[in-house]
């Protein structure tokens, strides 16, 4: 026989949960930050949550060994203890809340749903400018990615294309590439970044970092105007005006 289906048009309340997977499912990012997965369940957080994870042959399956309740939402937010969601009225806001607590998550270093991915960033040297007066100390490209390193610099100095023909180089890194020089990164932008907003925060310090030591920068644009803004750093377009 067939086990009990859903009624139509029957509601069901659900937390937003954080289970910690066993490490047999894999490795981690960070060493101190466990592999989890994020799940909207019917099994209200406390007895009944940890009841589930002990007895269930699906949290079994799943290889779920525990609750991360320090990395769920409080008892009084949407989706924790106190104030769940009802579903199916509500499955976009818990679409979204879980969303958003995988992207918190992943920046905090734990491995969400199996996803590995993690950024660094790197420095190109560039051939002089035929201006160049020599006065600067050097020119540099910085970037971040998440892809190994030696194959983004490679798409630089190669001037890579997708198959739909678009650049994945920088042009100006291209045409004025010399060598990588990641012996000239900082300690502190040689660490690994674990989401992509960090990254790009990082990449437009490192690039405010190597101007002011006196290098002529290329690449870390992308959010250069927001943190030269929080940092108080006025352009040389600025300063001229």
């Amino acid at each position: 026989m067939s086990g009990p289906s859903k009624i139509l048009g029957e509601t069901q309340r659900v937390w937003i949960c954080v289970l910690k997977m066993s490490d047999l499912t894999g490795p981690r990012r960070r060493a101190d930050r466990p592999r989890v997965v994020v799940k909207a369940l019917s099994k209200r957080p406390g007895l009944d949550l940890d009841r589930w994870v002990k007895t269930s042959r699906r949290a079994n399956r799943m290889r779920v060994v525990n609750v991360v309740y320090e990395a769920m939402p409080r008892p009084s937010q949407p989706g924790g203890r106190d104030c769940p969601f009802i579903k199916p009225t509500q499955k976009p806001e818990v679409d979204a809340a879980m969303k958003l607590l995988r992207q918190q998550l992943r920046c905090d270093g734990y491995t969400v749903n199996g996803d590995m991915t993690v950024w660094h960033l790197y420095i190109i040297e560039l051939t002089p400018l035929p201006s160049d007066s020599g006065a600067c100390t050097g020119y540099l490209y910085v970037g971040q990615t998440s892809q190994p390193l030696e194959d983004r610099i490679r798409q630089h100095r190669e001037g890579h294309h997708n198959p739909k023909g678009q650049r994945l180089h920088s042009l100006a890194c291209h045409r004025r590439f010399l060598r990588p020089r990641l012996d000239l990164l900082p300690v502190q932008f040689s660490q690994t970044f674990y989401c992509q907003e960090d990254a790009l925060t990082a990449e437009a310090d490192l690039r405010l970092a190597m101007e002011a030591d006196g290098f002529v920068v290329e690449g870390g644009t992308e959010k250069l105007s927001t943190r030269r803004r929080e940092l108080g750093i006025v352009s040389d377009e600025k300063a001229t005006e």
